[in-house]
């Protein structure tokens, strides 16, 4: 009861701030309302084929999210307040400013749940994915992984990668979360997050603290914080290097989400632990120029994980860059190596632009499954750009083993994309083969309007079988 008066009061207060300052100060802000609707019969998940009947039940998920800034004596003071049918899913409060050669940002969050998400890597590829390191108050492995299994479909229902249109992404994590009863407890502090950032002498030194309620929504009378802090150090060379190191305390790569995980209740900051202990160390080497070749370099250092694998150097990622003039061909390569510094997976990206045209091939190579070095052409993507409009053709190839388990006639996937701005109309289209142009899979369909300060959405997102969702959106700035 005390946590909860205590989050109404603060609530109560803001407002009242907000309401005696308003004619005094600047007050900037949003008002968004989102509505999505899926057909109950019909699976979300791709590939998995359903019948619907003519007239059938449906799915409605709304939600208005309320952000408001009031700037008063170099401070600005944000709230944010997410409604659903379930009433407020949670409250986040932001103070941020600057103090000489120091700024800094406060953060208070309070909501039903908290998720704390660890990145982690493919096992062939080495590319980032996501597992579960902990939820309260409910239990979300299953559906996803716990850690440290790499969870591709977490990873794809967060990041818009192309797998799930970002309506149906959040209607999938809408209903994983209320399944697994993320979203039924009162609002109580579940998160403190402190950013301060000091420059001296040309080097910014940087400080993250993470607080962590692990009992959130749990109902117990004593709640347990978990508390990270990273450290970084930032500094560039006469001559263009950046470099830059951090070190993780209690705290690992990562993201924490609260409420049901909708892009405005995400910290890409990190993530706490229980143990408080070094964890990680990164480094960073950007903008070195050698030969006329751009390098970036990124090392991974894990420390008292668990697993002896995971313990001392982990991940060493080498990109280069580089323009070849004459031809205006850019060529980008990103070599990934594991943690006995042997390479395992390599992306070599050649671009071409000529006029109002551009192409793109993407090649990969990787080790297969024989233990032999293979390459392959992964993706060719071509766009013309006249005035006015966009129109891309995203070939993803198959030919070798890579993708061999889902590869039908040498073609995984072709995205066709459609851009068109006309004045205060802006119409985004995206058709989706599972072939060459053969196998349509999906199409989705996004068309703005915008007057003055209010912007109305709608979406459209069908398959062969069913409309898989239906979204409209209205957003007021003020």
């Amino acid at each position: 009861m005390f946590k909860k008066l205590c989050a109404y009061l603060s609530c109560l207060s803001f407002c009242s701030l907000l309401a005696l300052t308003a004619s005094a100060a600047p007050v900037s802000g949003s008002l968004t309302v989102d509505i999505v609707i899926a057909p109950a019969c019909a699976d979300l998940i791709p590939n998995n084929a359903t019948v619907c009947d003519k007239i059938d039940d449906t799915i409605v998920k709304i939600e208005a999210d309320i952000a408001l800034t009031l700037s008063v004596s170099g401070l600005d003071i944000s709230s944010l307040t997410v409604f659903t049918f379930k009433g407020v899913e949670s409250q986040v409060f932001t103070i941020t400013g600057t103090i000489g050669a120091m700024t800094f940002r406060d953060m208070f969050i309070f909501s039903p749940s908290l998720v704390e998400i660890e990145f982690t890597r493919d096992p062939v590829s080495l590319a980032t994915r996501y597992c579960i390191n902990a939820s309260t108050p409910g239990d979300l492995t299953p559906p996803f992984l716990d850690c440290p299994g790499a969870d591709l479909t977490l990873y794809a229902l967060i990041e818009d990668v192309g797998i799930y249109h970002p309506a149906v992404a959040n209607l999938i994590l809408g209903v994983y979360f209320d399944s697994a009863s993320m979203l039924d407890a009162p609002l109580e502090l579940a998160k403190k997050i402190v950013d301060i950032n000091l420059n001296i002498a040309g080097l910014t030194l940087t400080t993250r603290a993470l607080f962590a309620n692990f009992t959130t929504g749990a109902g117990v009378s004593a709640d347990t914080w978990n508390t990270g802090i990273i450290l970084a150090l930032e500094g560039q060379t006469v001559s263009g290097i950046t470099l830059r190191s951090e070190t993780w305390f209690g705290a690992r790569q990562g993201l924490e989400c609260w409420g049901e995980c909708k892009p405005v209740e995400r910290n890409y900051g990190g993530k706490v632990i229980s143990n408080f202990s070094a964890q990680e160390e990164k480094i960073f080497i950007r903008n070195l120029v050698l030969a006329g070749i751009i390098n970036n370099f990124r090392v991974e250092f894990k420390f008292d994980q668990g697993l002896s694998v995971n313990s001392g150097l982990t991940y060493v990622e080498w990109n280069t860059r580089f323009l070849l003039l004459p031809l205006n061909l850019t060529l980008n390569n990103t070599l990934r190596l594991n943690g006995s510094f042997l390479p395992q997976f390599d992306a070599l990206v050649f671009s071409y632009k000529a006029g109002d045209m551009s192409v793109t091939a993407i090649f990969y190579a990787y080790i297969s499954l024989v233990g032999t070095w293979e390459m392959q052409i992964a993706e060719f993507v071509t766009t013309f750009d006249p005035p006015g409009a966009t129109i891309t053709s995203d070939l993803i190839l198959c030919k070798e083993s890579l993708f061999v388990g889902s590869c039908t006639g040498g073609t995984l996937e072709h995205d066709i994309y459609i851009a068109a701005n006309v004045g205060d109309v802006s119409a985004n289209f995206r058709a989706i083969f599972y072939g060459l142009i053969t196998n349509f899979h999906e199409l989705w369909v996004d068309i703005a309007f915008r007057i003055n300060n209010v912007t109305l959405k709608g979406t459209f997102v069908t398959a062969t079988e069913t409309v898989r969702a239906l979204g409209f959106s209205f957003i007021v700035r003020y």
